[in-house]
């Protein structure tokens, strides 16, 4: 009988020792939502098939199918290291929030693109990997993630206001894309990371 082998992205939000020399992750995935692996022999000593899993590296990871929502991996590989994260002790404290929210609101096998290369582009500015003048603040990386996983999980209200509607859709295509930010005032960033805050309350969706 052979055994069906997939592979997709995930970028790590947690990872739990288990047993004597492996970890289970649990990530998100474009493809599948949340995931949940077990790396057998990931914390061995000269172990051949894991490349070393951390918070928030992105990986490609070659599972193999089963009915458990925990799926063996077999193989990963990097696709971003995001490794200069630790350094910057405010924004990985927000990695950490932003990883917590994520935990506890994503679903299995339920699809979620718009929000996995949101927090993708996000971890890549607050990792500094993108370039000064460019660079997005942790107000407006708030901002792109939360507007992401509201609109793709269609939660964001409705406006009247055309203008407004619009800036919300350029901001979720800039997280797609890791692309410029549409312009606006320094302070608006602020106001709008507090309203969506509060649609994120009335929506009963967890923080943590």
């Amino acid at each position: 009988m052979s055994v069906e082998i997939t592979s997709t992205p995930v970028i790590v939000l947690s990872k739990t020792p288990y047993r004597e020399s492996s970890l289970i992750v649990v990530g998100i995935s474009p493809d599948y939502g949340k995931l949940s692996l077990v790396c057998n022999g990931a914390q061995k000593i000269g172990g051949t098939n894991f490349v070393t899993v951390d918070l928030f590296r992105e990986l490609s990871v070659e599972f193999t199918e089963s009915k458990s929502s925990l799926k063996n991996a077999r193989e990963t590989e990097i696709l971003s290291a995001n490794d200069k994260l630790p350094e910057n002790p405010v924004n990985f404290r927000l990695a950490g929030k932003m990883a917590a929210f994520l935990l506890a609101n994503i679903k299995e096998d339920l699809p979620m693109p718009y929000t996995y290369d949101s927090f993708s582009s996000v971890l890549q500015h607050l990792s500094g990997a993108v370039p000064g003048e460019q660079r997005w603040t942790p107000v407006q990386c708030a901002v792109v993630l939360k507007t992401a996983f509201l609109c793709e999980n269609g939660l964001l209200p409705q406006s009247s206001d055309e203008r407004s509607s619009a800036f919300l859709e350029n901001v979720v295509a800039a997280g797609i894309d890791n692309s410029a930010l549409p312009k606006c005032p320094a302070d608006y960033w602020a106001k709008l990371n507090e309203w969506l805050g509060t649609v994120i309350d009335i929506n009963g969706l967890r923080k943590q």
